[in-house]
């Protein structure tokens, strides 16, 4: 190489490097600034994190690929431990979204779960909410989807409560209050408690109805429905849901 390319190969290497490290800051911080942005009501979940995550993926990829070349062509000790840390903030971001992916991709394309799938619980007060605000998602019972959640979590099902219709419906609302939950409406003698979650990442919008259905004097059944506003597949969200509701029904 002559003394006339040094200078060419000097400033690709430092604009490589650069490229790597941003791309890895990038990767970082759009979730995180989009998440806060939400909170501080400077925009809704979407589309902004759509493009959050598409910038996480494409940042981290970008990350890892070039802080590799950068840390193999490093033409000194900055540019080769620059090149690392966009490598190691590339693989950091890697491992929770991987996670995440992975976790995902066993469920059902499906977000609305009921622990009955037969006759599921339905909304109320937060069906007036989803019209207002135009909720792509509908509320209306689909069967295939009921199939398809007995495949993915066969384990979903109607709760047997050993107490009266008043108690358990006591003791369901306390447990939804538990969950931090909003509570939209609870309607004792209708046996209905409506409840709004909102994922902090994301701030997507899930609505939970809980119903209590009476049996006997000292018997009762309670089902939850679980279901999400916008999307396709929720990644098992509202299935995960309805598991950590029925676990702190439980005492959990």
């Amino acid at each position: 190489m002559n003394s006339s390319e040094a200078p060419s190969v000097s400033a690709k290497g430092r604009r490589r490097t650069t490229i790597a490290l941003v791309a890895g800051i990038v990767a970082v911080l759009a979730i995180p600034l989009s998440a806060l942005g939400r909170l501080a009501g400077l925009w809704g979940p979407m589309p902004i994190m759509i493009v959050a995550f598409l910038a996480t993926f494409i940042g981290l990829l970008m990350a890892i690929v070039m802080g590799l070349i950068g840390v193999r062509k490093a033409e000194g000790p900055y540019q080769k431990s620059r090149s690392m840390v966009a490598l190691v903030l590339g693989l950091a971001v890697a491992v929770p979204v991987g996670a995440f992916l992975v976790q995902g991709l066993p469920h059902p394309p499906i977000h609305d779960i009921s622990t009955d799938t037969e006759n599921p619980p339905k909304y109320v007060a937060l069906q007036i909410e989803r019209d207002e605000t135009q909720a792509p998602n509908t509320t209306d019972w689909n069967p295939k989807a009921g199939e398809q959640q007995k495949k993915g979590f066969p384990e979903l099902a109607p709760v047997k409560m050993a107490m009266a219709a008043d108690a358990a419906y006591a003791k369901a609302l306390d447990a939804a209050k538990a969950m931090k939950w909003r509570i939209a409406a609870a309607v004792p003698e209708e046996g209905r408690i409506e409840a709004v979650d909102v994922t902090f990442w994301s701030g997507f919008i899930d609505d939970v109805v809980i119903r209590i259905t009476p049996v006997d004097e000292n018997n009762s059944i309670l089902d939850v429905r679980s279901l999400s506003r916008v999307g396709g597949g929720d990644a098992g969200k509202n299935a995960a849901r309805i598991k950590a509701y029925l676990a702190k029904l439980n005492g959990g």
